[in-house]
């Protein structure tokens, strides 16, 4: 059968672990090896049922769109589905990337739609020999790695946010941070879930990392409460600015209407003196217009006082 599917093969059964050049066709699964697949290669489907997995295993590792949980089959076998942060080029973290794993009898295969950061950290320190020592605690590397690009991108969160609060950053950028912490929350609250089931299930063959799977667990937990800290700051940060700008605009609609009150005397006096009839006081004395003027200023100032005297101010 065609190996198209396969990105790499590493077999853990020595150490340090080797990377396998894949046959054509491809060998039947083998234990203590790790195999790492493209998720949407139609050949992988067909290499799994050849090697006598069930039909609904099958679907539920190439399945187009599922959240993370863990399923178990027997005492060999399970499945883990989790998300991760999505750091390629030109990529947005949030658009998160599946990380999917089926383990059986020691042998651990993986599946990708995306490339994973920390999947290719960890092929990376497989081909320096400073690797995982076998498939459990290659596992475990996978999930720490999963979480601490997680925890790096949420500390990136937290000093945007530090910024605009302190008047460095720019408050258009909350809402884009707030949709992506939306969408973190949407699959970090099941993930934390999966974890949690894959430890109570206590399987004897992970049994030599079972503090570090707990202590990964301690971070899946740290991060969504981190996420829904980082939520709420946002909602307090959106709920001072709007608060700002209703002070303000009801600080200018105040300044406008103490201006109104004081002319709208004056206005009304220099509103009747201009109507074009006959009778208007002073029509034929010179000093009228000054002597006009003149108590338009002290009406200006008499009503300035009496404002102040009643606090408008």
């Amino acid at each position: 059968m065609s190996h198209s599917f396969l990105i790499e093969q590493w077999d853990f059964s020595t150490q340090p672990a080797q990377l396998v050049e894949p046959k054509d066709p491809l060998d039947m699964l083998q234990e203590n090896h790790w195999y790492h697949c493209q998720r949407e290669a139609g050949a992988l489907r067909e290499w799994l049922l050849d090697n006598d997995f069930e039909s609904g295993v099958v679907d539920s590792l190439l399945a187009d769109d599922t959240r993370p949980r863990f399923e178990i089959f027997d005492d060999q076998s399970f499945l883990l589905i989790m998300r991760g942060v999505n750091l390629n080029e030109g990529a947005m973290p949030d658009d998160m990337l599946s990380v999917r794993i089926l383990w059986h009898k020691g042998t651990l295969i993986s599946t990708r739609k995306i490339s994973s950061k920390a999947i290719t950290g960890i092929r990376n320190a497989l081909r320096e020999q400073k690797g995982p020592k076998n498939t459990a605690r290659l596992l475990l590397a996978i999930i720490e790695g999963l979480n601490q690009n997680i925890a790096g991108f949420l500390n990136e969160v937290e000093e945007q946010l530090f910024e605009i609060e302190e008047g460095d950053g720019k408050n258009s950028d909350l809402h884009v941070i707030h949709k992506r912490l939306l969408k973190l929350r949407r699959f970090m609250k099941p993930q934390r879930y999966a974890h949690d089931d894959f430890l109570n299930v206590g399987h004897p063959e992970m049994e030599e990392v079972e503090l570090k799977m707990r202590n990964a667990l301690d971070t899946v937990i740290r991060i969504n409460e981190s996420i829904d800290f980082y939520i709420e700051q946002i909602q307090l940060i959106k709920a001072d600015i709007e608060q700002e700008q209703a002070e303000k605009m009801n600080r200018n609609t105040y300044l406008f209407t103490v201006i109104a009150a004081i002319f709208l005397p004056v206005s009304f006096l220099t509103g009747l003196l201009g109507i074009n009839v006959g009778g208007i006081p002073g029509v034929d004395n010179p000093l009228a217009f000054f002597i006009f003027c003149a108590g338009l200023g002290v009406t200006f100032v008499l009503e300035f006082i009496l404002l102040r005297w009643l606090r408008f101010f």
